[in-house]
């Protein structure tokens, strides 16, 4: 693990990371406008995931070393980053594949092995020490494409909660065959709701209700049902429900005073803490980007090229422009301290920080 100063300097493992300022208006800048600039990490190797909450952005990425893969956290926009080791999975095996901030740490879920599916959540602090392996769990669905067997997914954080899913799955049918899938002789059994805290693994929750996690933010999870989502405290407790038809995968976010979910062409806004119905706003050409987070005063909509913001007191949209990085863009996280971004270009990655007061003002 490194922790260094974003002055153009390459780490041990190869990561060179630097600040540096983008305008984000036309050709004619003033002064003022050059002093409120986004910020913008540049790191070596390309990035696949990115994970952000508050001013915290966790990005992979992947470089030509032995062990190709890293995981870069910065605190924007400050002139600091952390970059760390995944485990042996996450080194030689398939890489990461999930990636949440939350709880004042990074987690991650790495996977990978040969006639198993081998799977691990590890954490690890946004501002240095070891990483810690929480979770192993393993089942059929790799060389014999059987998913039976231990599962984890589902990690998503957000201030102070870091939580995932872990679950069975067990095949119905005679021992000699095996279950596909989607087979429906293959049911989820054993499912627990599991916060990261103080170090800890701890059950919150379980049986089906615990399961499956869909968004956590504002000090809530929620956990979406058949016909309805529910709100729980971080402690697994049920705070409020709300009846929709969430199972049908419906975007949810959360946040400490918002719930919002995304109809085929509605946002609609619920208090968290009682379930009771908000506003609701058309989102007209937008509707088919899916929602990708909601903080008190904005909604962010992410399409593979493209983002929209909603700003939440009146449901006006606004494009997000993206330019250079539209073609290659990986991810877009909304928090309550302002909107992260990242792309690849040449063989590098870049994260890009914009504050909520520059977004608030393009409105």
């Amino acid at each position: 693990m490194d922790r260094r100063r974003l002055k153009a300097r390459v780490t041990p493992w190869g990561f060179l990371v630097c600040l540096v300022a983008v305008l984000s208006t036309g050709a004619a800048q003033s002064f003022a406008a050059a002093s409120q600039a986004d910020t913008v990490l540049s790191v070596q190797g390309r990035i696949s995931l990115l994970a952000a909450d508050g001013k915290h952005a966790a990005v992979t990425t992947t470089v030509k070393r032995a062990c190709a893969r890293r995981i870069v956290v910065w605190s924007a926009p400050g002139r600091w980053s952390v970059s760390m080791k995944p485990g042996i999975l996450g080194c030689a095996g398939d890489g990461v594949t999930q990636l949440a901030v939350g709880g004042g740490r990074v987690a991650w879920i790495e996977q990978g092995g040969g006639n198993s599916l081998e799977m691990a959540v590890l954490a690890a602090g946004l501002t240095g020490g070891a990483r810690k392996q929480f979770e192993f769990a393993t089942n059929g669905d790799r060389a014999s494409g059987d998913p039976s067997g231990q599962w984890v997914g589902q990690l998503l954080g957000g201030g102070s909660l870091l939580a995932y899913n872990r679950w069975t799955q067990v095949c119905d049918r005679p021992e000699v065959e095996a279950c596909g899938h989607k087979d429906p002789q293959l049911r989820l059994t054993d499912q627990e709701l599991i916060r990261i805290a103080a170090g800890r693994r701890t059950v919150v929750l379980r049986g089906p209700a615990a399961y499956p996690l869909v968004s956590v933010g504002g000090g809530w999870m929620a956990v979406a049902g058949a016909d309805a989502l529910t709100i729980r405290s971080a402690s697994g407790g049920q705070v409020a429900t709300v009846p929709t038809l969430v199972g049908n995968g419906r975007p949810v976010a959360l946040a400490k005073a918002r719930l919002a979910i995304e109809t085929t062409s509605t946002l609609d806004l619920y208090d968290p803490a009682t379930g009771a119905r908000g506003k609701s706003f058309s989102l007209g050409p937008a509707a088919a980007l899916p929602l990708a987070g909601v903080t008190s005063k904005l909604a962010l909509l992410r399409g593979p090229h493209r983002l929209v913001l909603v700003r939440l007191s009146d449901g006006k949209r606004i494009s997000f422009p993206l330019r250079g990085a539209a073609a290659t863009l990986v991810g877009a996280r909304l928090t309550d301290a302002g909107l992260f971004y990242a792309y690849n270009v040449r063989g590098s990655g870049r994260i890009v920080f914009e504050p909520t007061g520059r977004l608030l003002a393009r409105f």
